[in-house]
């Protein structure tokens, strides 16, 4: 239980000192839509993982998907086995520690105890959000444009600095087990 207060200390003292996502590489734009690559995708492919803009959808009872506004790089790693980790890439790139890695990082003990989906228990147990949609039933993800199968959609941890991690990969890195890639050693800053 200490190393989850040194954790809430530690993004207490990030935010008071004007927010980890102040360091963030930058962030998708209209350039990058046209074939030019960001610092953060950059970043990205030189750690193995793989940049692409995708966009949040809204999954209405796991049946109907919805686009919603915005967009975002987001960087993918996949192993051999088949396993995946997502990543915001300007989260991975971040300059400062942002409150995605710092989760990653000291992986906080899951209290446990959450109905439904244990990742997204997860999240929120570590302040973050992972829901989309007015109802508990409801849910979402990030996915490339266009995508039509609610399956496709992958729940992502969003944090207050705007810091964005694969709720599962999340999840399954505070049990110790790896999914796609360790991103230990993939953040550009250092983790405190």
């Amino acid at each position: 239980m200490k190393r989850s207060h040194a954790i809430v200390a530690s993004v207490t003292l990030l935010l008071s000192a004007g927010g980890a996502a102040a360091g963030a590489a930058d962030s998708p734009t209209a350039a990058q839509s046209a074939g030019h690559r960001s610092a953060a995708a950059s970043w990205c492919a030189k750690e193995g993982g793989k940049a692409q803009v995708q966009v949040p959808y809204y999954t209405k009872t796991g049946t109907q998907i919805v686009q919603l506004g915005g967009e975002r790089e987001m960087c993918t790693f996949t192993a051999k086995d088949g396993t995946k980790i997502m990543i915001g890439a300007d989260t991975l790139a971040a300059r400062k520690p942002t409150l995605a890695a710092l989760a990653y990082i000291h992986k906080p003990a899951d209290p446990g105890g959450h109905p439904g989906n244990p990742s997204i228990g997860y999240c929120q147990s570590l302040n973050g959000t992972a829901m989309y949609g007015p109802k508990a039933t409801d849910g979402g993800g990030w996915a490339p444009k266009g995508e039509t199968s609610p399956s496709k959609a992958v729940a992502a941890c969003m944090f207050g600095d705007g810091s964005v991690i694969d709720a599962w990969g999340l999840k399954y890195h505070s049990a110790d087990v790896i999914r796609g890639a360790d991103l230990t050693k993939k953040f550009r800053a250092d983790i405190p």
